[in-house]
């Protein structure tokens, strides 16, 4: 899944020179209301769609066989053989991943004109999951179809809240929660069509700002995900962050290479150092496109580190 978001990350960046533009953003929640099918399926099959490919439908130029294994929700039954038409040759928008051998949550919409199978929100509908990880994302699935059908607005308002918190303390649903929780920590709230989303709709008490305070802070390594939780962390004059934040990025900058520019960011916000604040403008004003791109960043990098020593 990070590998995944990464190399998102890597197509959007391309992106800029093809004119095509992401979606909105599609976390985990939204999914579950707009899809008509949710179903964890084994991937039996690719196949080329040949009748596609000639009448220059690249868009659904393969298809992918499923095995459902289990249903959550739509009409699709149990061991129900699905053929799902897809194309993993675009490029931006990400499209949807299937890969023979292996077990998805895939989000489906039917077609009733053909009786076939598309893949809701392309790369966000659909998530290659092992059974450890199926078993996290099934119970939030379970828990938000109940959630939906609380009559009191009130409730309901504060159980998301309280589902949200839960994704967002999970490794694999991390983003399904920070995104919702923290948009605008998260480069792709850039693309986002629904002005809903930056409304904060989604407050948080004490008692959950803790909570995701401490899953934080218990964090060995930390990830690009990681990251959209420090805005809603965060404290006055919180060195105890700042700390943290330092040690982990001199521990895991060489990993990260997309995320780096982020994370220097956050520690410029809590240092409010000048000096450190110039090396990252450097380093955001860089030709992403120019050939020694990453001879230059690896550079800024490695300053802006020695000045944390």
């Amino acid at each position: 899944m990070k590998l995944k978001r990464t190399l998102i990350f890597i197509l959007i960046t391309i992106s800029y020179s093809l004119f095509a533009f992401p979606i909105s953003p599609m976390p985990l929640r939204k999914l579950i209301i707009e899809a008509e099918n949710i179903v964890y399926a084994e991937v039996v099959d690719i196949k080329k769609n040949k009748a596609a490919i000639s009448n220059d439908n690249w868009f659904k130029d393969h298809v992918a066989v499923l095995k459902a294994n289990e249903v959550l929700k739509g009409k699709i039954t149990n061991t129900q053989i699905i053929e799902v038409y897809f194309s993993p040759d675009m490029s931006c928008p990400a499209p949807a991943y299937y890969e023979k051998g292996t077990f998805t949550l895939a989000f489906l919409d039917k077609k009733d004109t053909d009786n076939t199978y598309s893949t809701y929100a392309l790369s966000y509908g659909s998530k290659t999951l092992d059974k450890k990880d199926y078993s996290i994302y099934r119970s939030r699935i379970l828990e938000m179809k109940n959630i939906l059908t609380i009559n009191s607005e009130e409730e309901k308002q504060s159980k998301t809240v309280d589902w949200l918190v839960e994704c967002a303390l999970e490794k694999v649903t991390k983003w399904e929660g920070t995104y919702e929780l923290s948009p605008e920590s998260d480069f792709m709230s850039f693309y986002d069509q629904n002005q809903d989303t930056f409304v904060k709709k989604f407050q948080l008490n004490d008692i959950q700002k803790e909570k995701l305070r401490a899953n934080f802070f218990t964090e060995k390594t930390l990830e690009y995900d990681d990251l959209g939780l420090i805005d809603l962390i965060v404290k006055p004059n919180d060195k105890e962050l700042l700390d943290l934040l330092i040690i982990r990025f001199k521990e895991n900058y060489k990993q990260m290479y997309f995320g780096n520019s982020f994370f220097m960011s956050k520690i410029v916000e809590l240092s409010k150092r000048e000096d450190l604040k110039q090396i990252l403008k450097r380093n955001e004003d860089l030709d992403m496109f120019a050939k020694d791109y990453d001879k230059k960043s690896t550079k800024i990098t490695h300053e802006f580190i020695e000045k944390l020593e």
